[in-house]
């Protein structure tokens, strides 16, 4: 269940129209004077018009109290709609605008204790000024005000959903927010850690090898030190480029075209399978990872991508055709299965015949 502030007020910053627009109702409280204005004096007439604007006047300010601070401006409104009485029983139309305001703003607990004591005021208002006709006066306010005190605990329910609505949308966005943030975290270690490390080495070898005098030896680790960051500028490149793609499939046509340029022969079978932004992330990360291994290291000339789901349970695939003399385990092939490990799947990786990543998790759509 809900629970019931008391920070609400019923004014609606964007909605004026149904702030006000329920005072037309409140015509009702001028019948008894269109009926009987030849038989009233002019004070009598003036008593009843400023009566109506003191209640228009409270109305307003009621409007904008939030929770159980409106109770003063009610206080009010039931005091003159009691004494007015005794000038119009007109004042019945309006008791049922106080029956809103005690359905809305109060606690259920507080609401029916409100309820009670406007009630009381009905009656003791028929009482006092209509002894007569005190049943035909009780009876429409009682039941308007009963009505509208309905609608009033219908209207807080209502608003408190709308607004739990509103703070659950803004902490999945939040939660979206922090969640990429990791991803992209994620990505850059993944993709600036090792090459950063090797960098670091190299660097403190050359150092070395210099002070020690082996120039020529320094010379080569220092060429290849700067071959190593060419290598990472143009993997950073591809990363920011690849964050401007669509999605995944957009990065396999990225990827296609990357091994059709270094000489690869490529067999696509790929189905559109339904994936999460997060399996999507993480499926960019692992082909990405494996072309790039398979243009650095294969000697092969095809290559195999293959996506496709059946029972919910998504398969990829990819293959080349290179010779692979000796299978070590590196960073790349580390960080493939940590993605796979993330998408609680299962990563097979075979080297009989060339090197095949074969990968399998269970479809997660969010």
């Amino acid at each position: 269940m809900l629970n019931k502030p008391h920070n609400m007020a019923l004014a609606h910053p964007k909605k004026k129209f149904w702030n006000w627009g329920p005072l037309f109702f409140s015509s009702f409280f001028f019948f008894p004077l269109l009926t009987n204005w030849q038989e009233l004096s002019l004070s009598d007439i003036a008593a009843q018009l400023a009566i109506y604007a003191l209640f228009v006047f409270l109305y307003g300010i009621a409007l904008y109290k939030k929770g159980e601070s409106v109770t003063p401006s009610l206080a009010a409104m039931a005091l003159l709609c009691c004494l007015g009485t005794y000038v119009t029983y007109g004042t019945h139309s309006l008791f049922g605008f106080i029956g809103f305001f005690c359905g809305f703003n109060y606690r259920r607990k507080q609401s029916f204790m409100m309820m009670a004591a406007l009630l009381v005021v009905i009656i003791i208002s028929a009482l006092l000024f209509v002894p007569v006709k005190s049943l035909y006066f009780v009876s429409p306010a009682a039941i308007v005000s009963i009505g509208l005190f309905i609608f009033g605990m219908m209207e807080q329910r209502e608003r408190l959903y709308r607004d739990q609505q509103e703070k659950d949308q803004q902490q999945i966005e939040q939660l979206g927010a922090i969640a990429e943030r990791e991803r992209i975290a994620r990505d850059l270690h993944d993709l600036l850690g090792h090459s950063l490390s090797s960098i670091a080495l190299k660097a403190e070898l050359a150092s070395k090898l210099t002070a020690a005098g082996a120039n020529a030896q320094a010379s080569q680790e220092s060429e290849q030190v700067a071959q190593l960051a060419r290598d990472l500028l143009s993997e950073v490149r591809q990363a920011v480029s690849g964050l401007k793609q669509v999605g995944f499939y957009a990065q396999i046509d990225v990827l296609v075209t990357r091994l059709q340029d270094a000489g690869f022969i490529v067999e696509q079978s790929i189905e559109r399978v339904s994936l999460s932004a997060e399996q999507e992330s993480n499926l960019c990360f692992i082909f990405k990872e494996a072309v790039t291994n398979i243009i650095r290291h294969s000697k092969g000339k095809y290559v195999k991508l293959h996506v496709s789901s059946h029972n919910g349970v998504v398969e990829l695939l990819i293959q080349d055709d290179g010779i692979v003399k000796k299978y070590q385990c590196g960073n790349g092939v580390e960080g493939i299965k940590d993605r796979v490990a993330t998408l609680q799947g299962q990563c097979d990786i075979c080297t009989d015949s060339g090197m095949a990543i074969n990968i399998q998790f269970k479809e997660r759509i969010v």
